[in-house]
């Protein structure tokens, strides 16, 4: 079997694996399709701290079974990998994080790593699973309800996952973005608003858009913003904000948070779907969320090395998919 693994910082190479595994406790898949995600890249570039190097990255894959003695589990049958593996304490932990992923040819996952999937729907939409997951875990936690608005700073996959949920629960998203080709796929998405806060004001736009009432929930990227403080002002007392993103231990967080306290906002920080999986699978299956326009590029996993190199040099907003 064959994985790329990042072995150092900004380096990326092909390492050869004849380790295997109880068939009764794993399932060899081989991987079909793998998509990258913010923490792979901050992996890749040092920047994710607890990341344990030589690591093979990708949160989440797609692929077919090759070899398994679950009866459950047919030769060839169509598979999801999790991104989660779950411990013997009750806890969980990342894959492509502290253990490895899966941009491989084959990889042996664990039985209950292992999704089967419904047909109707190709393989790289289902790397958007964990995205979905998390845009359920926000709008459960948050508790967002309909006639709300609902501000989401910045035009990634993430947040046009929520954008649609807002309105599958009638809730009203005002996406905001300086980038009109990303404002469009949010409008194409049926976002009810778009601003551009490069050629509009934000906190103008938005009491036009509110009638002076201000938004109930804000929901940032963190992954690509840093200045945050300054959009607190946009919520309504009491008030909630959701710093969401896949931890990719950004830069310090700016700006002034005294409103935190002077208006009484509730504040969460949202970096996974734990939980959620079944769920998304299901809003996926049927329609709820649509994908296909929320990917940036498909290219062939032995192109690792410049792909990783490209997207460390710029926010990551759409997915990149590899071909396995």
């Amino acid at each position: 079997m064959q994985s790329y693994k990042i072995i150092k910082n900004n380096t990326i190479q092909p390492v050869t694996d004849e380790s295997s595994y109880s068939l009764k406790d794993f399932a060899k898949i081989k991987i079909t399709r793998a998509g990258v995600c913010p923490s792979d890249v901050a992996a890749f570039t040092g920047k994710m701290k607890n990341a344990v190097l030589p690591l093979c990255p990708t949160r989440v894959a797609v692929g077919l079974v090759s070899e398994s003695d679950d009866i459950t589990l047919r030769k060839g049958q169509r598979v999801m990998l999790s991104p989660y593996t779950r411990l013997e304490n009750g806890k969980y932990q990342i894959n492509g994080l502290k253990n490895d992923g899966y941009l491989a040819d084959y990889v042996y996952a664990p039985l209950h790593n292992v999704y089967t999937l419904p047909t109707g729907i190709d393989d790289t939409a289902f790397t958007f699973i964990e995205d979905i997951a998390i845009a359920i875990n926000v709008i459960e936690k948050m508790d967002i309800e309909k006639t709300k608005y609902v501000m989401l700073y910045g035009c990634t996959s993430v947040n046009l996952i929520i954008a649609q949920l807002c309105i599958y629960y009638q809730a009203i998203p005002i996406m905001v973005d300086s980038d009109e080709s990303r404002l469009s796929i949010a409008q194409d998405l049926g976002a009810y608003f778009c601003i551009n806060y490069t050629e509009e004001d934000v906190a103008i736009k938005l009491r036009e858009i509110t009638t002076g009432k201000l938004i109930d929930f804000l929901i940032v990227a963190s992954d690509i913003c840093g200045e945050v403080g300054e959009m607190l002002g946009y919520l309504r007392p009491q008030g909630k904000i959701a710093l969401v993103g896949y931890n990719t231990s950004k830069e310090k967080l700016k700006g002034d948070f005294s409103p935190i306290v002077k208006n009484g906002l509730t504040v969460y920080g949202i970096s996974d779907g734990y939980g959620e999986i079944e769920t998304a699978i299901n809003m996926l299956a049927t329609g709820t969320v649509k994908v296909n326009s929320l990917i940036e590029r498909e290219v062939d996993i032995t192109e690792a090395q410049n792909v990783f190199a490209e997207l460390s040099k710029s926010p990551n907003y759409l997915k990149t998919v590899f071909k396995c």
